[in-house]
């Protein structure tokens, strides 16, 4: 099986909101095959809040020495391709992420500014998002109640290291939470 790990930092919760961060962990079977982590610079007419860059712990200078997003979504191209034959119906990354649909909608508008309409002939309609089974693990009474559901409660829960909101360390911290929950469901 593929996976593709994935998380993404952006500058707000908009459709206009720019892709500032994006991260990933390609894995085939039980191996991991690549890891990237690029920092994007925000794009001509996007938004960029103080309060995300105040979460994320960046500036708007910082941010603008990034690389260009046309260079970055060359790359991440090349990743995809590298792994999945988009023409085949049957080879397709499984998504795996925190609230995993964000960052698929994330990277399906940064897709599409560049011409590529295509995302879903990369992935699966499916994901793997360990935010998804908590009401489910709390009902079978495998994990507590906590005081909230983000993914630094859930890391702080199973003593997972995490230094958060950085997409690539977020992406790291989930693998491993999506490791300790699917152990729980056994």
């Amino acid at each position: 099986m593929k996976i593709l790990f994935i998380d993404t930092e952006t500058g707000g919760v908009t459709e206009k909101s720019a892709l500032i961060q994006l991260s990933g962990i390609v894995q085939i079977g039980k191996e991991v095959a690549e890891e990237f982590d690029f920092y994007i610079k925000p794009f001509s007419g996007s938004e960029v809040t103080d309060e995300a860059l105040r979460i994320q712990g960046r500036t708007r200078k910082e941010i603008e020495q990034y690389n260009p997003e046309e260079e970055i979504f060359k790359k991440f191209m090349q990743i995809l391709n590298k792994y999945i034959d988009k023409y085949n119906k049957e080879d397709k990354f499984l998504v795996a992420g925190y609230n995993v649909r964000f960052d698929i909608d994330v990277l399906n508008r940064f897709l599409r500014r560049h011409g590529e309409k295509y995302l879903f002939s990369y992935i699966q309609s499916t994901t793997l998002d360990p935010l998804q089974w908590i009401a489910a693990l709390q009902l079978l009474k495998k994990v507590p109640v906590l005081k909230d559901n983000k993914l630094e409660t859930w890391c702080n829960h199973f003593e997972i290291e995490l230094k958060a909101h950085n997409s690539l360390e977020d992406i790291k911290a989930t693998k491993a939470l999506t490791k300790k929950m699917m152990l729980l469901m056994r």
